[in-house]
């Protein structure tokens, strides 16, 4: 166990990162490469622009506004699935720096931080988590049954795995913040640091299934988070 933790720990994560970000520009690449269709092709309402195309891929993105016309119900658990991810990501990045602007503005001290990270990760890691069983259940009747792959069990299982053990960590061992930070300071800095004790078995899966995600995302469904905004990008005014 030592010998995978160590792995998971301090080997895995650079190969993770590489494959993350060159599996990105290879696919980025292959559809640049791509011939356009032999058509005049146009989105309606037409975006006005360069600016107006990204604003309207900006908005779609964070409100889900095409999915909430088809699909109210699914919207819902896709909406709050999302706003979980997007503050959870905001709060990991606690994690290579801080928000020291936002403690200065409001003169908070560290126990205050403490408090506010503490309340509004834990909701965040909430709002993440049921949506994405609400959302696996959906999977097992009617017609979406039907139209889901194995691929869409594996996506689910993989973001689920991932939400309840960032969740163990955070509302069964609390762990020490200021350890996970050095630890992964110093893995961006290659100056390796004693993985965080404090924060259990939990951490090493929790790392262990993120890594696994950032490794499988360039070549997976999920790749739709970039596709869809080049997708208007590229549309016809």
């Amino acid at each position: 166990m030592r010998t995978v933790a160590f792995l998971f720990y301090y080997i895995t994560p650079y190969i993770a990162v590489i494959v993350f970000l060159g599996g990105i520009g290879y696919q980025l690449s292959r559809w640049r490469q791509k011939r356009p269709v032999p058509a005049n092709l146009s989105l309606f309402p037409r975006p006005q622009g360069r600016l107006g195309r990204l604003m309207d891929t900006l908005v779609d993105m964070f409100t889900l506004k095409g999915l909430f016309r088809v699909n109210r119900p699914l919207w819902v658990g896709g909406f709050i699935m999302h706003l979980g991810l997007l503050l959870l990501l905001l709060g990991h990045v606690r994690a290579f720096t801080d928000y020291y602007f936002l403690w200065d503005l409001l003169q908070w001290g560290e126990e205050q931080q403490h408090q506010f990270s503490a309340v509004a990760g834990s909701i965040a890691g909430l709002l993440f988590m049921f949506p994405l069983f609400y959302l696996l259940a959906r999977r097992f009747s009617g017609a979406v049954k039907w139209l889901s792959s194995p691929e869409d069990y594996l996506v689910l299982g993989l973001l689920i795995a991932i939400a309840i053990t960032g969740n163990h960590m955070r509302f069964v061992l609390d762990p020490d913040t200021h350890e996970i930070r050095q630890f992964l300071q110093g893995l961006f800095r290659f100056r390796w640091q004693p993985a965080p004790v404090s924060a259990g078995i939990s951490f090493v899966y929790h790392f262990a299934f993120v890594q696994l995600l950032m490794v499988y995302f360039p070549f997976s469904k999920l790749m739709h988070t970039i596709g869809s905004v080049f997708s208007k990008m590229v549309a016809k005014s």
